[in-house]
């Protein structure tokens, strides 16, 4: 027996983590293929069984692992990302919400032939979504603009609002008459707020003291931290069942927000959880539909999903976009993406079963219909914003621009060299007078420091996929590649060599801690750089053929520095010392040559 459990988690960790690296090469959104391994390997073949494998603890589990992701997204959301469109979002989780839950009660009725009650309560169980869909979809799509913020925000803070309704509507539901009802909506809906709020901002302020005090060694601040959010979240749902995604997300937004101790290693390590836990939960739950139970409704599922989609999202970004700075394209953009997450299979599991208990006619469909929406607004929401944002310009998954983190003359000049082959360049400097040159040669950049506080949420860096730390300091470049890694990925990360590899044999010692990749050359550090610009190198660009391919370029300029190889569609390859560059006939390639 406990062969077989270990072996189901392997199995499902395994897939998981395999889609998510499929999806990363195929640029195809992750919580399709996670949902599509999960149907293969679940209800399809059999190979997996994850009420057998977790037994009792599924529900638990599922839930503590909404927690931890609640949390991970609440420690995201700062409030001066939605400066000017916090209307939108307050209106797409109050006015949107009611309206989806009116158009979806309706069509539960009139399309899925269910009786009032339990329509409304499907309805409620549906207007949620949360980060566990909309943080991967997000990551894949890189969105320009306001967009990506009001969805993260708006995705987060709708999973407890959507799950304290539905807890109002089961209340209601099971009520004896109407005033019982009222009164105990109303007080659900007043003990879950208290609790939420209250617990949060205590919780969220007690952690600030403890990290800002050095009460907490390093090694502890993670386990801490991550052990407060699973027994405040115990201790709120305790006091009112679902207070506790109210809580935590509370949490995650006071620390997100103040200034007086840095959270980052939390969210980074929050943020590889999250990944793991999304992998998991999408995996054993649709590992554990029951497609016999969904295929005759399918016709009955199908379009009441299609008027989800297609009638209740648009009608509800209408209404909450009306008088804001969203452009057509934006509000079309933000139409199409309403996927239903986690919470809302927790959800209709939890109520399915207990109104099963007090003998509701057709409460075992409320967790398979639940599951097939699930899928459907998935895919939907994944295939159509990623053709709209395509079709409109709004998203770029595999940008090729190029930040550069320092702006002396050179520098400038490579960054010249960019923009006339076609790619798009960026500047960070502190230097007045760098920012100044830059600006002249019509060169977008930024004056500020590189390494401040949410610079990246900050600057619009949706279309940039590689930084370069290139100033005069080496630490300060050490620095810069930490900061951005966690951001761009290691992989896309680079910095001018310390002066130390000058030393040959220290150069594979060196690189081996660097945290990012060295660039152009082992051999040339900032210093060498400088001096050899000084002295008259220039940024010149060369078109390399099958006659001409790029050992032959290195052969005829031995003392000229390989910078950039850039293809006829535009993908741009950064010159490191492990550059073997293929022999092609369509290549552009920048170097500074003496």
């Amino acid at each position: 027996m406990a062969e077989h459990v270990m072996a189901g988690l392997a199995l499902i960790l395994a897939l998981g983590m395999v889609s998510q690296v499929i999806g990363w090469y195929t640029r195809i959104p992750s919580i399709v293929i996670l949902i599509v391994a999960g149907l293969i390997a679940g209800p399809i073949t059999g190979w997996l069984h994850p009420e057998e494998i977790f037994g009792d603890l599924l529900q638990p589990f599922i839930s503590l692992s909404v927690a931890v992701i609640l949390f991970e997204g609440g420690l995201s959301l700062k409030f001066n990302e939605i400066k000017s469109t916090a209307p939108v979002v307050v209106r797409l989780i109050t006015v949107g919400v009611l309206l989806t839950w009116a158009v979806g009660s309706a069509a539960a009725v009139w399309i899925l032939g269910l009786d009032w009650p339990l329509a409304v309560l499907l309805a409620s169980i549906l207007v949620i979504s949360g980060p566990t869909v909309i943080m991967p979809l997000l990551r894949h799509l890189r969105l320009r603009g306001d967009l990506g913020p009001i969805l993260k925000w708006e995705g987060i803070l709708i999973d407890p609002i959507g799950a304290t309704l539905a807890l109002i509507v089961f209340g209601v539901i099971l009520a004896a008459g109407p005033e019982e009802a009222i009164t105990q909506g109303l007080t659900t809906l007043a003990v879950s707020l208290i609790t939420g709020l209250g617990l949060g901002l205590l919780t969220g302020l007690a952690m600030i003291q403890l990290l800002r005090r050095y009460l907490l060694p390093d090694y502890l601040q993670i386990p801490v931290v991550l052990s407060t959010v699973i027994g405040v979240f115990f201790l709120s749902d305790l006091i009112q069942a679902d207070a506790g995604l109210f809580t935590v997300v509370i949490m995650g937004v006071v620390m997100a927000n103040q200034r007086r101790v840095n959270v980052e290693h939390i969210l980074d390590f929050k943020e590889t959880l999250g990944l793991i836990l999304i992998s998991i939960l999408f995996i054993t739950l649709s590992a554990t539909i029951d497609i016999d139970a969904i295929v005759p409704l399918a016709g009955g599922i199908l379009g009441f999903s299609l008027i989800l989609i297609l009638v209740a999202r648009p009608l509800a970004v209408l209404v909450a976009s009306r008088g804001s700075r969203l452009k057509s394209r934006e509000r079309v953009l933000l139409g199409v993406i309403a996927p239903r997450g986690i919470v809302s299979a927790s959800v209709a599991s939890l109520f399915g079963f207990r109104l099963a208990e007090n003998g509701f006619a057709g409460a075992d469909i409320l967790l398979p219909v639940t599951f097939a929406v699930i899928i459907l607004t998935v895919i939907s929401s994944s295939v159509l914003s990623t053709l709209a944002a395509r079709l409109f310009g709004m998203s770029n998954t595999n940008p090729q621009g190029v930040v550069f983190v320092g702006g002396q003359i050179w520098v400038r000049e490579i960054a010249t060299a960019l923009e006339e082959a076609g790619v798009r360049t960026f500047i960070i400097d502190h230097s007045r007078s760098n920012i100044a040159y830059a600006r002249r040669k019509k060169l977008p950049a930024y004056y500020g420091n590189a390494l401040a506080p949410g610079i990246t949420g900050e600057l619009d860096l949706a279309d940039f996929g590689r930084v370069l730390a290139m100033t005069s300091d080496d630490n300060v470049n050490h620095l810069v590649a930490a900061h951005y890694g966690r951001e761009f990925g290691t992989a896309n990360v680079y910095l001018l060599p310390p002066e130390e590899t000058a030393t040959d044999t220290k150069k594979e010692h060196i690189q081996q801690h660097l945290p990012g990749r060295l660039l152009f050359s082992a051999s040339f550090s900032y210093e060498k750089l400088a001096d050899l610009h000084a002295n008259g190198a220039r940024v010149k660009t060369f078109e390399l053929t099958s006659d001409f391919p790029f050992k032959a370029f290195t052969s005829d300029n031995p003392k000229a520095v390989p910078l950039f190889l850039i293809t006829a569609g535009g993908e741009v390859t950064v010159i490191t010392p492990e550059t073997e560059p293929a022999d092609r006939a369509d290549l552009t390639l920048l170097a500074l040559v003496p």
